[in-house]
């Protein structure tokens, strides 16, 4: 019975040595334990330039473990390049040789951008044009994908990896974006930050109508503004055809003409609804929504430049309500620069209560006077 067992112990550790010394993957052949930390080096730096991460990322094998370093575009890409290392030999484990550990300590993420901008735009040959900020080389290439399914007859791709999205499906909502757009005989759809923004020309009453309804319930937690015009209508011109690659190095394209910004511009703050704390020039969460549509807005109407106008109610004295409307006004204009509008197109003016939109003193009469009115300037 001793010789059994010492017969099965001896097979073992002849089986283990075998499977740690002479075999790799299916492929039979010799090698020391001090040759495999170095063949895993190489299929993890391979791993690496296969997706393209060995232009930010490099890699150092120790034994079974990878420590990946530089620094990463986005998290997405972060997350990539460990599971290409991890995966690029294999299972793993001490039996089969692989990498078994991805440490990524030493890898960083690079700034995140703000705003964060992405766009694509339709001319009128039919070709889409992406560019602006993406969240991740798979993203872009989901994105991409999906446009060249959409729009066969070319897709020129100038998007830029970076980080800063908000939280959310934002691939999903981009797509989304793009299968609006698909219905158009012309336009563009700008994605900033929460906010994306089709403006366009649709074929018929019926898509233009479609359109307006799938603005309303977009991808959550995003939200949809939908200009759109009949292609018998004038107020929109063409969309460009040529895009610039980088959203921080976009120039102000001049597309509409005052009367018809200031047009877009009144059907954005129809209700009028920015408000603030009582008392102080901080804007209320609930009128985010109605400030990044006019920056939307702000920005589609290019290089014309606005007249941000702050009012107040009668109760106090002039001077500190002047003094109110001028912080209120210049809050809006922050907002907007924050959304991607550039300051210098922004004129700020405080006009404390001397100009009332309504006549009394009730509470109705005064919530009416304390607004915000946005004028483009000739």
């Amino acid at each position: 019975m001793a010789r059994w067992i010492v017969f099965a112990g001896i097979t073992a550790l002849l089986a283990t040595g075998y499977f740690a010394a002479f075999y790799a993957h299916g492929g039979p052949y010799w090698r020391s334990v001090a040759f495999i930390p170095a063949e895993l080096q190489k299929k993890a730096e391979a791993a690496l330039a296969r997706s393209g991460a060995n232009e930010w990322a490099q890699v150092r094998v120790e034994g079974q473990i990878a420590t990946l370093s530089g620094t990463a575009p986005t998290e997405a890409d972060r997350e990539d390049a460990k599971q290409d290392v991890r995966r690029a030999a294999g299972s793993g484990g001490p039996w089969w040789g692989g990498i078994t550990q991805v440490r990524d300590g030493a890898l960083k993420l690079a700034p995140l951008k703000k705003p964060y901008i992405w766009s694509a735009v339709r001319g009128a040959d039919r070709r889409i044009s992406l560019r602006g900020y993406v969240p991740g080389k798979r993203f872009q290439q989901q994105i991409r994908a999906e446009a060249r399914k959409l729009f066969p007859t070319g897709v020129d791709d100038q998007m830029t990896i970076a980080g800063g999205h908000t939280t959310g499906a934002w691939p999903e909502a981009a797509i989304w974006a793009l299968r609006q757009l698909s219905q158009m005989q012309a336009g563009d759809a700008r994605f900033v930050d929460a906010v994306i923004t089709l403006r366009g020309q649709a074929p018929n009453a019926e898509v233009q109508a479609a359109i307006f309804a799938a603005a309303k319930t977009p991808p959550k937690p995003y939200q949809g503004v939908a200009e759109i015009t009949l292609s018998n209508s004038s107020v929109l011109p063409d969309a460009p055809e040529e895009p610039t690659p980088e959203p921080s190095a976009l120039a102000p394209v001049q597309r509409l003409a005052a009367a018809d910004c200031q047009k877009l511009i009144d059907r954005a703050m129809t209700d009028n609804t920015v408000q603030f704390a009582s008392g102080s020039a901080n804007i209320q969460v609930t009128s985010h929504g109605v400030l990044d549509r006019m920056a939307h807005t702000a920005i589609d109407c290019g290089t014309l430049r606005f007249r941000i106008t702050g009012h107040t109610d009668g109760s106090g004295t002039e001077s500190a309500l002047s003094t109110l409307s001028q912080d209120r006004a210049e809050a809006v204009a922050t907002y907007l620069t924050g959304k991607g509008v550039i300051r210098e197109r922004l004129l700020t003016v405080g006009a404390g209560s001397s100009q009332p939109a309504v006549e009394g003193s009730g509470p109705a009469q005064q919530a009416r006077n304390r607004r915000i009115e946005i004028t483009v300037l000739p």
